[in-house]
């Protein structure tokens, strides 16, 4: 496969970083929203159809070409719309069944998934500042959160667990079809193959969730309109721009630099809440951050050589 270029990198990595700031919104939203887990995730994938279905149409359009019966029977296209639908119903149930902060906690473990199932999967390389970026992201969220995980909700706990799983799998699966498409030529399906997937997973993530979205509506306008915002901005917009994203980068920057969004979500909590971070939450969001900005900024040079 040929390496991706210097600047067409960099632009995967915006992309993803504003993806992730995006993202980081989701705990607020769905705290603040009164609706059962499944009921919620299931409507706020509902409003982000038709931004994740514009987006395959304009980019299948783009390619010239509508190549379903391509993509359609690649099992990586179909394990990527499960790992997808996995972490968007897990998320939204376990942070609503224990705190935030341990549902994101969790969730980013997947980097480390990630590099663990590079080679086998990708036989892509984990170099040795792969390693140290992992085992950076994985010091910082410890302090991070170094009250510790919340003893009272091991079931969304465990929820959270699952998630990370659909948040590794979705960069391995999407990575693996990239290379797959190349290896064959199929030039015009690669182009289409991640918005694909993340499009018919959301869209599994919907029907999976129509019995509870039947039985519990939103009860008025205005939880409508964060529902709506939620699909709209904190689903449907970032995943265009992580779909865009993925063919630039590998698999495990795919999955380490939206660590981002961990980041954000106490600076949200502070601003619209008054609450602020200890200490050791502040050494944890900059331990994480060093080590996204260590690995997207040493990656490549160590490729390279």
């Amino acid at each position: 496969m040929q390496p991706v270029r210097r600047g067409s990198r960099a632009v995967g990595v915006a992309l993803v970083l504003a993806a992730a700031v995006l993202w980081s919104t989701g705990g607020l939203g769905i705290k603040s929203i009164d609706l059962p887990p499944l009921a919620l995730a299931g409507w706020r994938a509902a409003f982000a159809l038709p931004v994740l279905i514009g987006m395959v149409v304009v980019r299948a359009r783009r390619a010239g070409t509508m190549p379903w019966r391509t993509l359609g029977a690649s099992r990586w296209t179909w394990l990527g719309a499960g790992s997808y639908a996995l972490m968007l119903i897990a998320f939204v149930a376990a942070t609503k069944m224990t705190t935030a902060a341990d549902a994101i906690f969790i969730q980013y473990t997947a980097p480390i998934y990630v590099a663990l199932l590079s080679w086998p999967l990708l036989r892509e390389r984990v170099t040795w500042r792969d390693g140290v970026a992992c085992v950076g992201v994985l010091a910082g969220m410890v302090l991070f959160f170094g009250e510790g995980l919340a003893g009272s909700a091991r079931v969304g706990n465990a929820i959270a667990v699952a998630s990370s799983f659909g948040a590794a799998g979705l960069p391995l699966s999407l990575r693996a079809e990239q290379r797959r498409l190349a290896a064959s030529g199929s030039s015009k399906a690669a182009l289409v193959a991640p918005s694909l997937a993340i499009a018919a997973g959301n869209v599994a993530a919907t029907l999976l969730c129509l019995p509870a979205m039947l039985a519990s509506p939103p009860h008025d306008a205005h939880t409508w309109s964060l529902v709506a915002l939620l699909g709209v901005g904190q689903i449907g917009t970032p995943y265009v721009l992580y779909a865009l994203a993925v063919p630039r980068l590998t698999a495990l920057e795919g999955s380490l630099l939206p660590t981002l969004e961990p980041i954000l979500n106490p600076v949200w909590v502070a601003l619209f809440y008054g609450e602020t971070p200890g200490h050791l939450a502040v050494m944890g969001g900059i331990c994480v951050l060093a080590s996204v900005l260590f690995q997207a900024t040493s990656s490549r040079r160590g490729q390279s050589r």
